[in-house]
């Protein structure tokens, strides 16, 4: 699949983190802790709204790791605007280990 870029879909489902945290580190994502919180500071990340967060920090890697999922693959797929169920979904295809 040749991943295309849609900025303004992402900023539709973005949270503006410069005024707002992401989701706890409890909310799941495909059945992953860490994982919505992750997404949120990738989106963010990429419409330039992270402030002080960062995409692929510690608490991230923890999920990154854990799944065995690309940090920059994930972003890669982020940035197309997939919603979270689309994102879950890539999660569950491309995780190594749960």
């Amino acid at each position: 699949m040749d991943m295309v870029e849609d900025l303004e879909k992402v900023k539709r489902q973005a949270r503006d983190l410069r005024r707002e945290e992401p989701r706890p580190p409890e909310d799941e994502l495909a059945g992953y802790p860490l994982a919505a919180r992750c997404l949120d500071k990738c989106r963010a990340a990429l419409v330039g709204w992270a402030g002080e967060y960062s995409y692929a920090c510690p608490m991230d890697r923890q999920f990154l790791d854990g799944a065995g999922i690309d940090a920059d693959e994930l972003k890669r797929f982020v940035a197309t605007g997939a919603s979270d169920e689309e994102v879950a979904d890539w999660i569950q295809q491309h995780a190594v280990a749960k």
